[in-house]
């Protein structure tokens, strides 16, 4: 939650914001405002894109324009607000995951996780760039957002906030399976094998299409002469689990012979 500069306040102004305070409910999200190099220096000097003509890529003119920038993203998003505000249907990003393990760096350091302002830096960075990105969605517009435990719980809370996008335009959270198999075959600690998409509407008049698919095509998408099918991975995930007999099942070929010699 960022900080009001009370420096310049009378003393009446203080005494009203003091009985506010008092009066508030104690319910959210706070942490400590951390002030950002990049954000103070746009406050001063406007960022400019430039174009590099030997980068181009035209395949079709009569074709929409895609653009790659590439700098920071809170220049680039502070630039995009003034040619694509309120003109965007659907944005995507993948913000740091707040690790401990040099995955984010704010103000040019690395902010490792012995830090003690280690997720109130983090959140002073998803804050100012997400009222940026907030400013570019049409009114029916999505944001899909990637995460994982580190910060999940956090960024939950700061994108319900009432000044970013609120409680009532949660859409959902997509769980996906990050990985095939379990890293702890010992079964010391329970291994994460998901993580998240959190996904909010600009307004309650956002909405997500309904798939363009059937059920039965989405559990079987393959078909052949034999009708509908699907693929999966079949493996054994550690050494040693399964060793009764019963617990092994043979592959066989088409006509029932193995595929291959039994050696």
């Amino acid at each position: 939650m960022a900080k009001n500069n009370y420096q310049n306040w009378t003393k009446e102004e203080l005494i009203a914001r003091i009985k506010t305070l008092e009066k508030r409910k104690k319910y959210g999200l706070v942490w400590e405002d951390k002030k950002e190099d990049v954000v103070e220096q746009c406050k001063k000097q406007l960022p400019i894109l430039k174009e590099v003509k030997s980068k181009e890529i035209i395949t079709d003119k009569d074709k929409p324009t895609n653009l790659l920038i590439e700098g920071d993203n809170y220049h680039a998003l502070s630039v995009l607000n003034y040619t694509h505000a309120k003109k965007v249907d659907v944005i995507y990003i993948d913000p740091p995951y707040n690790t401990g393990n040099k995955d984010f760096i704010f103000n040019d350091r690395y902010v490792d996780s012995e830090d003690g302002y280690r997720h109130s830096k983090w959140l002073s960075f998803m804050e100012k760039r997400l009222k940026l990105v907030k400013d570019l969605l049409k009114d029916t517009g999505v944001i899909f957002i990637s995460i994982d435990d580190n910060e999940m719980a956090q960024l939950k809370l700061l994108m319900d906030s009432p000044d970013l996008f609120g409680e009532k335009n949660f859409i959902c959270d997509l769980l996906w399976k990050k990985k095939g198999t379990s890293t702890n075959v010992e079964g010391v600690q329970v291994s994460s094998l998901t993580e998240y998409i959190l996904c909010y509407g600009k307004t309650p008049l956002a909405k997500l299409k309904p798939r363009t698919y059937k059920k039965e095509m989405r559990n079987y998408p393959f078909l052949d002469n034999l009708g509908r099918y699907r693929t999966t991975i079949i493996e054994k995930k550690n050494v040693g689990s399964y060793t009764r007999e019963s617990m092994r099942f043979k592959i066989l070929g088409e006509n029932c012979n193995y595929k291959c010699n039994k050696k």
